[in-house]
């Protein structure tokens, strides 16, 4: 096998997939499930106003991990310096105007309190990432992290694949050229 660095993107995807692959080439559409019957107007509608903010949350939880690991993994406390960490910290402020403007059927409450309980639970990571910035000694993320998964097992108990709410979408990851055919 040649040497992977030395190799252009495209010849270093052809080292790993066959040239019959459906990676190459234009993503083929993805069918959207069809609601069962009987979903009301304001079940889609719910659905289509809750999937930016499922989205946003996602995002901010990733965004968050990431700055958990640079902070635990260097040890400095300048990782929290960085642009990333207003960013993130805009994000989840604009997810509270979001998440106030969401009208959730009755039956969908439960739904909206895991949003919302996911928001609340990012907003202590946070917190606790910027306290972080003038602490002294080894960094302490034992309660940002804590609170990081109970974020994500929240957005999680809120996944809906019909609107798209996943949290992970493995629908554009590689098969290693595996037969769709049986």
């Amino acid at each position: 096998m040649a040497n992977m660095s030395s190799l252009s993107m495209v010849d270093q995807a052809a080292q790993i997939h066959r040239p019959d692959c459906a990676s190459f080439g234009p993503t083929p559409a993805i069918p959207i499930a069809p609601l069962p019957e009987g979903v009301d107007d304001g079940v889609i509608a719910y659905g289509l106003q809750a999937r930016p903010i499922y989205s946003a949350l996602k995002r901010v939880i990733g965004q968050v991990a990431g700055l958990l690991i640079l902070l635990e993994a260097s040890g400095r406390r300048e990782a929290l310096d960085l642009p990333s960490l207003a960013s993130v910290e805009e994000t989840w402020n604009d997810l509270s105007d979001s998440l106030a403007a969401l009208r959730s059927p009755a039956r969908l409450d439960r739904h909206q309190q895991q949003l919302m309980s996911a928001r609340r639970l990012l907003g202590t990571c946070l917190a606790a990432l910027r306290q972080q910035q003038d602490a002294v000694g080894r960094p302490d993320m034992t309660i940002a992290l804590g609170n990081l998964a109970a974020a994500y097992r929240h957005l999680q108990s809120a996944s809906e694949d019909r609107f798209g709410m996943t949290m992970v979408d493995f629908r554009h990851s590689c098969c290693n050229c595996g037969s769709d055919a049986s």
